[in-house]
């Protein structure tokens, strides 16, 4: 992902080349021309639209039109450079569409430095079997206070990589923490596993960020699982050290069009901090990660159901065989079992 080099940003180049041209742009298409002139924001642009980098180039010469998902998602690449003249811009031609872009309260673009001393502390001073968990929370909480400062309605997980077996591939994700404001409740206790075809799946298997802006977008492209149905934004990013993946961070938001590049910078802070609620042991080689397909949320639950029966089962038989397992080598079985039973369930489609 596109990240700017120290000293002058690009977005102040851009004001800087504006204001020497004597006028401002006079479309969007002008301030987009400006933008993507360089070719790492022409990616980064490409990467947040969803489109192709050179469909970018047609925009700006005339030779075709973006849809209106188009539109918004773009006002949401251009909100770093001058945000009031990117709207005011585009909702020159596109007023209709701009009609249920919410304006929002204006959040701080930094995680608080007294955050960080807190989650080096709780990765410092945890015990280790505590330390994943400890720390995850507390990101998860601080994240929800600071991208939710009105209480709109957000969620965060986690989605874990799941131990591959006999150090083979990695095959699926398991939600393994999660927080949310109102309409979600008890996010943390509901156990998913998720796969290729979900949207975490999906920004793990691309090593990059995924952002979708409206509920008809999400349930065209990810309709298999129902833990955001109340969702209409969501985003998903890896949680990568290098070219190696522990998970995925994956937000949804009540509000279309929620997240700005403001929200989606502060986010990758948050997913570098996320890091350290992990071991090394537990980063996979991206090329390691090949995701299968997992069956919809209703047709885990009974699998997922028994999964304490199985866990006891397995240490009274482990016990029987005089080979002693602790609880969390129990538990690290089952769920691989169960990952496989779940792999196994005939993919039909999002409804079945």
């Amino acid at each position: 992902m596109y990240q700017e080099e120290e000293g002058v940003s690009f977005a102040q180049e851009i004001d800087a080349i504006a204001h020497m041209s004597m006028e401002e742009p006079k479309t969007w298409r002008e301030l987009l021309g400006l933008v993507i002139s360089d070719p790492r924001e022409r990616l980064r642009v490409a990467e947040v639209v969803g489109v192709n980098p050179v469909t970018l180039i047609r925009w700006v010469n005339y030779k075709s039109k973006p849809r209106p998902d188009n539109i918004r998602s773009l006002l949401t690449a251009l909100s770093r450079y001058r945000q009031p003249l990117a709207m005011q811009l585009i909702t020159a031609e596109y007023a209709d569409i701009m009609d249920d872009v919410p304006t929002f309260m204006d959040i701080a673009p930094e995680i608080p430095s007294a955050f960080y001393a807190r989650v080096l502390n709780a990765h410092t001073s945890s015990p280790p079997l505590l330390r994943g968990s400890s720390v995850s929370i507390l990101i998860l909480q601080q994240l929800l206070e600071h991208l939710d400062p009105q209480q709109v309605g957000m969620v965060a997980i986690v989605a874990q990589c799941t131990p591959a077996l006999n150090r083979g591939k990695v095959h699926s994700l398991r939600k393994t923490y999660g927080r949310g404001n109102p309409p979600w409740g008890n996010v943390e206790q509901h156990t998913l596993f998720l796969g290729a075809e979900s949207q975490v799946g999906r920004a793990i298997g691309s090593g990059r960020f995924t952002a979708v802006h409206t509920q008809e977008d999400r349930s065209r492209l990810f309709p298999m699982h129902n833990y955001t149905t109340e969702g209409q934004s969501a985003i998903a990013y890896p949680i990568l050290l290098a070219d190696r993946a522990a998970g995925c961070l994956g937000i949804a938001c009540t509000r279309r069009n929620y997240f700005t590049q403001t929200h989606m910078d502060l986010i990758q802070h948050y997913v570098d901090l996320l890091v350290l609620a992990f071991e090394h042991h537990e980063f996979y080689p991206l090329q390691d990660i090949e995701l299968g397909i997992m069956p919809p949320a209703w047709r885990q639950q009974p699998v997922l159901a028994s999964f304490q029966r199985r866990v006891t089962e397995c240490i009274i038989d482990a016990s029987r065989k005089r080979m002693p397992l602790t609880r969390l080598q129990a538990e690290q079985e089952v769920w691989q079992e169960i990952e496989e039973e779940l792999l196994r369930i005939p993919f039909l489609n999002g409804s079945s």
